[in-house]
Order: C-alpha cells, then sequence, then structure tokens
C-alpha cells in the first residue's frame, strides 16, 4: 500500500510537470537564474556526466532515482570547495590587487581590466547529507562571483555578479514494483538566494566594490523539484532521465537589501531535462580488486535546450585504485575535464581542473578552474 500511494505521487508529479511546462511557455519572465547546486567536484572532473550514473552522495542534485539504487547509508557533514580560475588576465589580476597596485589608476586600468573574467566561488563550508535506503537530502551553501570586463571608448567596461545560496534538497527513491531494476525518485527544494548586479565602467564597478552600500543586493526564497529515473537492465549498463527544476524554480519580491533603489524583476531557473548513459565494463565477481568501480558515461543535459547542441555534451570515465585513489577525466561541452580524489575512508581530498563556458556560445569566453575539495563523509 505504502508503495502505491509513492506511485501515485510520482504519476502526479510527472502530470504536473507537464503542465507546468506549458504554462511556462507563455509565462514572460528572467530564465537566466542558474542552478541551484553546489560544484560537485570529482563529478565535474567527470564532465559533468552522471545522469545515469547517480550512485553516491551527488545523486542529489543529478539523479533522485539513485536514492533507491544506493543501498548502504552515505552520510556528509562537512564539505568545503574552493576554486578559481587559473586564466592569464585572472592571475594577472589577482597579483596586482594582493600587490597592492592601483587598480583606479586610468594606466592600470587598462592592463589589467580591458579584457579579464575572474571567477571566484567557494562551495561549503556547511554541508549536511545523507543518501542511501530510499532516502536522500543535502543541505549546502554555495557562493560565485564573477567580474567579466572588456576594453571601452575611454576605460573599460565590467560587469558584476554575486550569488550565495543556502539550500535544501531532499527526497525519495524507491524501485519500481512493475519493472525490475527501473527506479523513480523525487526532489524538493528550497533556496535562498542573495544577489548582487551591477555594471558599468570599470571604474564605477570598483567603487561599488569598495562601498556596497551603493551595490544593488537583493534576496529571495524559490521552490522547486526534481524528477528523476534510472534503468539499470543489467549490472553493465544503466540509463537516466532527470527533469531537474521540472515546474522552473522561480523567485519573486526580490527583497533590496542595500541602499541601492535598483529593483530585481521577478525571475526563475529555468527548467531542463537531462539524459545519461553509463557503462560498466567490469562490472561484476571477476571486478578486480586494485581497480574498481570503473564507469564510462555519456550525458545530454538539457533536452529542452537546441540552441549549442554540443555544449550539452557531457562524457566522462572513472575509476577506483588501491582503495585510496580516486581519478576521473571528461570532455564537457568539448573542454577537458579531469581530477583526482583521495578517499581516507571519513576524510576525502579532490582536486579539480573543469572549464565554464561563460560566454553565449563555446568558445566565446572559457574560464579554467581549479577546484580543491576537502569533505568529512563515510
Amino acid at each position: 500500500m505504502r508503495k502505491a500511494g509513492i506511485i501515485k505521487l510520482l504519476a502526479t508529479s510527472i502530470i504536473t510537470a507537464v503542465l507546468f511546462f506549458i504554462a511556462g511557455a507563455t509565462y514572460a519572465l528572467d530564465a537566466t537564474e542558474p542552478q541551484a547546486m553546489p560544484v560537485p567536484p570529482m563529478v565535474r572532473a567527470m564532465g559533468g556526466a552522471f545522469t545515469a550514473v547517480a550512485n553516491d552522495e551527488n545523486a542529489v542534485f543529478y539523479n533522485p532515482a539513485g536514492y533507491g539504487l544506493v543501498k548502504n547509508d552515505i552520510i556528509s557533514v562537512f564539505s568545503l570547495g574552493m576554486r578559481m580560475n587559473i586564466d592569464e588576465p585572472a592571475l594577472n589580476l589577482l597579483g596586482a590587487a594582493f600587490s597592492g597596485v592601483d587598480l583606479s589608476n586610468p594606466d592600470n586600468m587598462n592592463d589589467y581590466l580591458s579584457n579579464v573574467t575572474l571567477a571566484i566561488g567557494a562551495a561549503g563550508p556547511v554541508y549536511l547529507g545523507r543518501v542511501g535506503n530510499n532516502f536522500g537530502f543535502a543541505f549546502y551553501d554555495n557562493l560565485s562571483f564573477t567580474l567579466k570586463s572588456k576594453p571601452g571608448a575611454l576605460m573599460p567596461k565590467a560587469n558584476l555578479t554575486v550569488y550565495s545560496d543556502i539550500g535544501f534538497a531532499g527526497g525519495y527513491g524507491l524501485e519500481l514494483p512493475f519493472v525490475k531494476n527501473l527506479f523513480a525518485g523525487v526532489n524538493l527544494k528550497v533556496l535562498m538566494r542573495i544577489k548582487a548586479e551591477t555594471e558599468g565602467t570599470a571604474l564605477a564597478v570598483l567603487d561599488a566594490l569598495e562601498d556596497t552600500s551603493s551595490l544593488p543586493v537583493a534576496k529571495a526564497v524559490g521552490f522547486g523539484a526534481d524528477l528523476g529515473l534510472l534503468y539499470r537492465p543489467v549490472q553493465i549498463l544503466s540509463f537516466g532521465l532527470c527533469a531537474k527544476d521540472f515546474f522552473g524554480t522561480y523567485f519573486s519580491s526580490w527583497e533590496t537589501m542595500s541602499q541601492s533603489t535598483v529593483q530585481f524583476d521577478d525571475s526563475y531557473i529555468k527548467p531542463t531535462i537531462a539524459f545519461g548513459l553509463a557503462v560498466y565494463p567490469l562490472a561484476g565477481p571477476n571486478e578486480p580488486k586494485n581497480f574498481k568501480n570503473f564507469v564510462i558515461a555519456i550525458d545530454y543535459s538539457d533536452l529542452l535546450d537546441y540552441s549549442s547542441v554540443f555544449s550539452n555534451i557531457k562524457f566522462g570515465v572513472g575509476f577506483k585504485t588501491l582503495d585510496l585513489i580516486e581519478v576521473r577525466a571528461g570532455i564537457d561541452g568539448g573542454y577537458i575535464t579531469g581530477g583526482v580524489g583521495f578517499d581516507f575512508k571519513v576524510f576525502h581530498v579532490n582536486v579539480v581542473y573543469y572549464v565554464d563556458e561563460l560566454g553565449a556560445y563555446p568558445g566565446a569566453n572559457p574560464a579554467q578552474n581549479v577546484m580543491l575539495n576537502l569533505a568529512f563523509r563515510w
């Protein structure tokens, strides 16, 4: 009876998702809000291909159907990920700032702020989560700071965007009774988002950073949901499908938090549907002891997006060796990714390289990122 009730709930969620997709087509709001999630280090190292894998704590953010797949509890009590882009202009700008260079000087401004993207962020240290035995959740915080500049007539122009999130995502997943090894899951999400945005001359943006009382800052709360399916017909193969923010995560009534008179328009995180395929060539009783969990995965990150097919393709491989070292590599929208992690049973260390495309099309404004992640998980 309990499973029958849950199946009815999932069916209702699917119908609701379809209705909201139809309604959303005519609901004119700003759909540029970024997704509400931290940067999972080893998933990014795999190029972001994880929809059909979803076999660890990252199922919370990629496919809640994995809650039913993971049989043993995975508990996380701390995670801190620090990231920055390592492109030469960004490193030169940071070096100048730390050495005390007067960036408001027109000559220095043209040298360091004429054409640069500085992207810095942190995921955590607030992180509490659990995944396994049909349930999963994560409570987390996330910070993203992006400064982009370009040459102007008299001085460079700049755009500053800052996001700070405190979020909760959690839900239920189970194996459906009518098809063996077919799992379904649903997440409910609540997010408090604080954002700041400003643009103008580089000097005006620098002044706003020095005196944040004039910087447009606002906060709002949004609610959303994810719906996922994962099918593993045989031990070496799985398919995944996940509708993220499937009726849109809406932010309205932005509350101003500074002296600025700028008002933020109602906005939302647009729905996406990700599809993935994963292959486990060595899965089974004969899996080598020193070469475990070898997986090859490919995702198409948004079946609703036809504007840039190539950028939606994610590909990755991963394995664990010596019961200690995790190795991941991949391709994300044409950019190479990679990472190595060290599993000390409770304490985990990950170092990851990946590329974020901050422009409108592949190659427009890539930012090369390095991330260091420290976590307590067992």
